[in-house]
């Protein structure tokens, strides 16, 4: 299999384009940068400051990005996960300043826990991402979302910073929020953040839905029904300790908590009151502790450092649906989680970098259930890469190893598995002209199945196989108008993806109980569209932002099956999204509409698994103020403003208009 991967590598090496990114440690190492705006060769889709204010979540802002299938589950509540180019949430990795949030228990990321408040930006790297001294972990994610931290600011002389933020909105929806900045003697950071969020989740949705199945009969219901068992309480603590500014090393510490109790409604089926909706509870407590560290060593070495320990504990309550009145049964699951990462970088001459990275991390799952695996993961990153810039143009070529190593209980037995993979990668930035740029990667990628997919006792099954994917994509970015009160920019990507075994995950009869299974290949061919326009006059600016994603993603596993050639479950064939948005006085207005066309549950395209297609409108309209020299923001978002009825995942009902008003006094 090696040899032909090879082959293909060398020979069908194309590629990529995105948007400014930060790269880690690019504003204090500058020596260390490449030439690349930003540190980056691949410059990443990128959501700044301006546009995170209009957003009304992180889930919202992300699936403005091209390329982006967002998964939700429908309320505040709700799992929201992001699958990008059809590969799978688990093949997107989420940094938090540079840190993956992964495990070996869960690699969906449920993107609800996760405040805007105190970012500076959120990139999303399609493919890969190429930054001096950055880990072997990030080599290894087939796309990437980052979630950089602000660095706390303060003006006129002052050592103090005060945020208190409330939101309340539909669904009973309420969340305070204070935040506390302070300058430290010696110049260093301190950030301390508190969040608290409450929510009922009741909404009511209307479904009209008849389907006529393969043997003829015709089946469906029309009514309209409340979402019930969705509700949510949560809070999240944080502390960040930023270093003082400097040109020699930078570094940050960061804890995290983040409690939640919440209900799992289940899918809709038929009509209320004839079937019996879940009441099932799940409760979470997750905890991190991490830092970075950077350092120059001189004109010719850099190095890097990352650690991290976490913790995680998932109570899953399942209550008897078909027998009222039985005792629910408790499912506990509480999984370690140790990470470690060293880099090194040595530049030679002006042209030519050489990084080198090695990670490890140890992940254990314990339960309280008979019979349970006690599943334990080894897992190994070594990375070697080289980045060479001259004049207007970079490339960088990498070869990333990994071994992965459980060990799990068996019957009576200790037994162990072993699985490793080598995962190289080319990538080139090619400016010819002033205002064109060619963009592009090739590289593998190869998943593990996770904890869950292997050893939850209600959900997970053995005989799944890794996942592996190459990747492939050329694109092009050209700079109509590059002035500063008159830009005008248009992006073109196109990308090729072959995946092996890929692993499917849909929701049975609630958002805890899935059903995994391998895809035996898998080929995406895709397009990714964004044109971007801006204009300032005097204390006027508005942009309008236009994103289209064309995704063919077929299953190719088996000729002779009925799903030959479908289009894989949840991916439709066209969407997008566009963004309109002005500036004046304080005032800021947006206006963004999402589509999406019609999708499948199934790679077998009937009639009888069609989702269909759907538009939502959503409007945020912010104002500053300045009272007695303290600063007051006031924002009302509208979500779903045409109040559509739809469904992101089947039979799981989004909720129709909704709002929030936000108010956010600084001192």
């Amino acid at each position: 299999m090696f040899p032909s991967f090879l082959a293909a590598f060398l020979l069908f090496i194309q590629a990529p384009e995105c948007h400014p990114e930060h790269s880690e440690g690019s504003d204090t190492l500058k020596a260390a940068m490449v030439s690349s705006i930003y540190g980056c060769i691949i410059v990443p889709q990128r959501i700044t400051s301006g546009e995170l204010k209009s957003a009304s979540g992180l889930s919202e802002a992300v699936r403005r990005f091209a390329g982006v299938q967002l998964r939700d589950y429908g309320g505040v509540g709700g799992l929201k996960t992001v699958n990008v180019r059809s590969l799978g949430s688990e093949h997107t990795g989420v940094f938090i300043d540079g840190i993956q949030v992964d495990n070996a228990q869960n690699m969906q990321v449920d993107l609800g826990r996760f405040s805007l408040q105190g970012l500076s930006s959120v990139s999303l790297f399609s493919g890969q991402k190429v930054a001096p001294l950055q880990s072997a972990k990030e080599y290894s994610s087939a796309s990437s979302l980052y979630l950089e931290s602000a660095d706390p600011v303060f003006k006129d002389g002052k050592r103090d910073n005060f945020f208190l933020r409330a939101t309340g909105g539909s669904f009973k929806t309420g969340s305070p929020s204070v935040v506390w900045e302070h300058l430290l003697r010696g110049g260093s950071k301190l950030r301390l953040s508190a969040e608290a969020l409450s929510s009922d989740g009741r909404y009511r949705f209307h479904v009209k839905d008849f389907r006529q199945y393969p043997d003829g009969t015709l089946a469906g219901y029309d009514t309209t029904m409340i979402r019930s068992n969705s509700d949510i309480t949560s809070s999240r603590v944080e502390a960040m300790l930023f270093s003082p500014a400097s040109g020699v090393a930078s570094w940050n510490i960061h804890a995290y908590f983040y409690g939640s109790g919440r209900g799992l409604p289940g899918p809709v089926y038929k009509k209320a009151g004839e079937y019996p909706l879940s009441e099932d509870r799940q409760t979470d407590r997750d905890a991190f502790l991490q830092g970075k560290y950077y350092r120059d060593l001189g004109d010719v070495w850099s190095v890097a450092g990352r650690a991290k320990l976490s913790f995680s504990h998932l109570e899953y309550t399942d209550y008897p649906e078909l027998v009222p009145g039985g005792t629910p049964a408790s499912y506990n699951y509480r999984n370690h989680s140790a990470y470690l990462s060293a880099t090194a970088m040595a530049r030679i001459g002006s042209s030519l970098k050489v990084n080198l990275a090695q990670d490890c991390q140890y992940d254990y799952l314990d339960s309280d259930l008979r019979a349970f695996a006690y599943p334990g993961r080894f897992s190994s990153w070594s990375c070697a890469s080289v980045i060479f810039g001259k004049d207007s143009f970079e490339a960088s070529a990498s070869a990333l190893y990994l071994g992965v190593r459980d060990s799990f209980i068996s019957g009576n037995d200790r037994s162990s598995a072993s699985r490793s993979a080598f995962m190289p990668s080319l990538v080139f930035r090619w400016k010819p002209a002033e205002r064109f740029t060619l963009n592009g990667f090739a590289k593998r990628s190869f998943r593990m199945p996770t904890f869950n997919d292997l050893y939850y006792t209600t959900v997970g099954t053995k005989t799944l196989d890794p996942e592996d994917a190459i990747q492939l994509d050329l694109g092009a970015v050209w700079n109509l108008w590059s002035e500063p009160s008159n830009h005008l920019t248009l992006k073109v990507e196109t990308y090729w993806n072959q995946l092996k075994n890929k692993i499917i995950a849909v929701p049975t009869s609630n958002q805890f109980r899935w059903s995994m299974y391998n895809l035996g290949r898998v080929e995406v061919l895709g397009v990714d569209l964004t044109a971007e326009y801006s204009r300032k006059s005097g204390t006027v600016e508005f942009g309008l932002v236009g994103r289209y994603t064309f995704q063919r993603s077929r299953d190719k596993s088996d000729k002779e099956a009925l799903t030959w050639n479908g289009q894989i479950p949840y991916i439709p064939l066209h969407s997008g999204s566009v963004n309109l948005y002005g500036e004046h006085g304080g005032w800021r207005l947006d206006i963004t509409a999402f589509m999406t066309g019609e999708r499948f549950t199934t790679s077998a395209n009937l009639p009888a698994y069609r989702i269909a297609p759907w538009t939502t409108l959503d409007a945020a309209l912010s104002k500053n103020l300045t009272i007695a020299r303290n600063g007051l923001t006031l924002k009302l978002c509208l979500n779903n403003l045409l109040d559509q009825q739809y469904e992101i995942v089947d039979n799981y009902p989004m909720p129709g208009f909704n709002f929030l008003l936000v108010a956010t006094l600084s001192f």
